[in-house]
Order: structure tokens, then C-alpha cells, then sequence
């Protein structure tokens, strides 16, 4: 081919990739894609008491709930469904020992991941997510008690602990205990009860706070 047909080939190509990048330049970039709606779509089935394989019955409160995905998230009811208790074959559960608003922010967190309403009931959805041996929300829970732990709630968080062996909230809640006035603290409601109920953790209250007033001292 002669020089002059190389150098029309070459303006030819030049020019039609130039067109292309021009072209491309003035295409809209791709908009976002849509956010996910599954936390917003399985919470409806919370919300609703049309589907579901299992009924879930306390105090005169209805629940429905699948079998499956209450199995995934708690190995207590896993359990319970792979054998042939009686709450198995039946298809039908009733709880005696949980509210039902705390049992409904319950199975909200098991369907969505999300929780809400702790500052009301963080510690009865914290025994409630110790009892179905839901780890991740036994510790959002735990988390919150601790951050709002105050002089008036801390003997009754003290007795929270122990009573769910939880060492973390028991070591943080006499870490705190000691370090206030014990006289606000001796006269609150949970502090009277806990003298009832519990009272070798007044005999623990009392050995942290010496221990401290004695470090303090050094």
C-alpha cells in the first residue's frame, strides 16, 4: 500500500476513536444501585400475624415466627425444633418468662439484626438474649446497661450479673460501685434488694470499696 493510503487509514482510525471517546465522555455515569430493603421486608414479618410455621403464645399474645430462621439465630431453638419435644410437634411455643414487648424486640433482632426500645428494656432483653443464647445481642445489651451505669443502678446491674454469670458487667459494675459515694448507693431500691436477695455481693461491694479507699490512700 503507498504512504498516502497509510496515512488516510491512520486519520480514519484517529478519527473514529476520537468520535468513540467523545461518544463515551457524554454517556450519564450509572446511578447508585438501590439500597437493600431485607431488614425493612423481614421486619414486616414481625409486624405480621399472617405467616409463619410456629406460634409463639405469652400472656395472651400471639406471635408467629419460621421455624428456620428462629433455628439460625438461637441454638436453643435449633434444639428445640430438632427433636421431638412437644413445642416441636405441635408447632406451637408458649413463654412464661418474658414480656411480650421485650419477646417482640427479641425476634425483631433475630429477623433483622436491629434492635430497639433499650433504653426502656435493655435488661430484660439482655436476660431474654441470655436465656435464647443470642451472644450478639446479649452484648449490644450489655454494652448499653454498662454506658448508662449510673449510682442508682448499679447495685441492680451488680445483681444482673451474677445472676447471668456475666464477669464483664459484674467486674465493671464493682469497679464502679467503688469508686461513689456509698451512701447514694445504700439507698436505693436496687442496693435494699440486693441486701435480700444477694446479699454476699454487698459482702464483695464492701471488700472492693476498702481495697480502693486503701489504694486511694497510697
Amino acid at each position: 500500500m503507498s504512504g498516502s493510503g497509510i496515512q488516510v487509514d491512520t486519520y480514519v482510525s484517529t478519527a473514529a476513536h476520537n468520535k468513540y471517546e467523545f461518544e463515551w465522555k457524554c454517556v450519564k455515569p450509572l446511578a447508585e444501585p438501590l439500597p437493600s430493603t431485607l431488614s425493612k421486608d423481614l421486619q414486616s414479618l414481625v409486624d405480621s400475624d399472617k405467616f409463619g410455621d410456629v406460634t409463639i403464645l405469652i400472656d395472651g399474645h400471639r406471635f408467629l415466627a419460621y421455624k428456620g430462621i428462629l433455628s439460625a439465630r438461637s441454638v436453643v431453638f435449633a434444639a428445640m425444633f430438632n427433636h421431638d419435644l412437644l413445642e416441636n410437634l405441635e408447632s406451637c411455643i408458649t413463654i412464661r418468662d418474658v414480656e411480650p414487648d421485650v419477646f417482640k424486640q427479641l425476634l425483631r433482632y433475630i429477623y433483622t439484626d436491629e434492635v430497639a426500645s433499650l433504653e426502656t428494656i435493655a435488661q430484660k432483653l439482655y436476660t431474654a438474649a441470655d436465656k435464647y443464647a443470642i451472644t450478639t445481642l446479649k452484648s449490644l445489651c450489655r454494652n448499653h446497661i454498662l454506658e448508662k451505669l449510673n449510682w442508682e443502678t448499679a447495685a441492680e446491674t451488680l445483681v444482673l450479673a451474677e445472676m447471668h454469670s456475666d464477669h464483664v458487667m459484674k467486674e465493671r459494675a464493682l469497679e464502679f460501685l467503688s469508686g461513689h459515694e456509698t451512701g447514694k448507693v445504700t439507698s436505693t431500691t436496687g442496693w435494699k434488694k440486693m441486701v435480700r436477695t444477694h446479699p454476699y455481693l454487698v459482702d464483695e461491694t464492701v471488700k472492693v470499696l476498702a481495697a480502693w479507699k486503701t489504694s486511694s490512700k497510697d
